[in-house]
């Protein structure tokens, strides 16, 4: 079974992949296609986003985890979920020139963010929630 760190690593992959493809039909102008690979995208993001607030930020914080660092977690995901709405009014409007400038935005963002989260918190989950990982996982999984 994988780490928490791991598996949310691998989510991140998952994401940045979405991301990737919504992006190449977006600007290549394959409209219809860039709108089917935004839903996946995201969909995928706000599973990611309800396993953290949900699951993994409340055991974190309950174990003794560091709350400002949760915190401007949870302030970023608000960012990129309102990057995400601009994006998709730009997919809707079918505006090539304005879904890069925000998505090169998200893209900078998102880098940030899930540096962050693969370097300082998913290291101490797996530290401080190490004997209940597999059952966080599953719950992870669930979401």
């Amino acid at each position: 079974m994988p780490s928490i760190a791991e598996f949310m690593q691998g989510n991140h992959k998952t994401c940045d992949n979405d991301f990737a493809l919504t992006e190449e039909a977006a600007l290549s102008g394959d409209w219809e296609a860039a709108q089917s690979a935004f839903g996946v995208f995201s969909d995928e993001m706000a599973r990611h986003f309800h396993m953290e607030k949900v699951q993994l930020f409340p055991a974190l914080m309950a174990a003794g985890g560091p709350g400002g660092p949760v915190q401007v977690m949870l302030m970023e995901h608000e960012q990129i979920n309102d990057l995400l709405r601009q994006l998709a009014a730009a997919l809707n409007s079918r505006n090539a020139q304005r879904y890069a400038g925000i998505s090169e935005t998200l893209l900078i963002v998102m880098q940030q963010h899930n540096l962050k989260e693969e370097q300082i918190l998913y290291p101490i989950a797996d530290r401080l929630l190490a004997k209940d990982s597999a059952a966080m996982l599953q719950r992870m999984q669930a979401a």
